[in-house]
């Protein structure tokens, strides 16, 4: 994701150290959907060539993970978000971000049926950048936020979790 990695990494550098603990124990990158593996794999995986979002500062960067992570938040958590892309009729795709294969992509216009258009409007207005841009920038990222956090092929128990552990990390990089 080019820059969006590179933000991660600058926001999340020192949050949790290897071995470092939280509140659920010891990290270490271990178990399924550790905050620092997730977090860590989005900061330094790449979705390949000329793939991902485009963004001139890096403060967009962080309001697009940001934004990413709120998604997730107030759409029932990754279970409840892919499946809403299901009931839309996008289940392979969204079932491909969670599986352990490739992440079969979405465009702007998928994502903005499937999370209708006043979000997408309150996504670009957030972002500072028309709508059909916020659209693609967040369906760019959405399939690798959402493979990150299921690396082994499966919803971790506590996503919700990590979600918020997450945002916090984020507006604790701001300050």
């Amino acid at each position: 994701m080019g820059l969006l990695d590179g933000l991660l990494g600058q926001v999340l550098s020192g949050a949790l150290k290897p071995g470092h603990e939280d509140a659920r124990g010891p990290q270490g990158g271990q178990g399924m959907g550790g905050l620092e593996s997730i977090l860590g794999g989005l900061a330094g995986a790449g979705t390949g060539a000329g793939s991902g979002p485009s963004m001139g500062t890096a403060g967009g960067g962080a309001a697009l993970i940001a934004i990413l992570l709120q998604l997730l938040q107030q759409r029932g958590g990754l279970g409840g978000l892919l499946s809403q892309f299901q009931q839309a009729g996008y289940g392979r795709q969204a079932d491909s971000w969670v599986s352990t294969g490739g992440n079969q992509p979405i465009d702007g216009d998928v994502l903005s049926k499937v999370l209708g258009a006043g979000e997408i409007d309150r996504i670009a207005e957030r972002l500072g950048v028309p709508r059909h841009e916020a659209a693609d920038q967040v369906a760019s990222a959405l399939p690798e936020v959402v493979d990150r956090m299921t690396p082994r092929g499966e919803l971790p128990s506590d996503s919700d979790a990590l979600v918020n552990r997450a945002l916090e990390m984020l507006q604790q990089g701001r300050r």
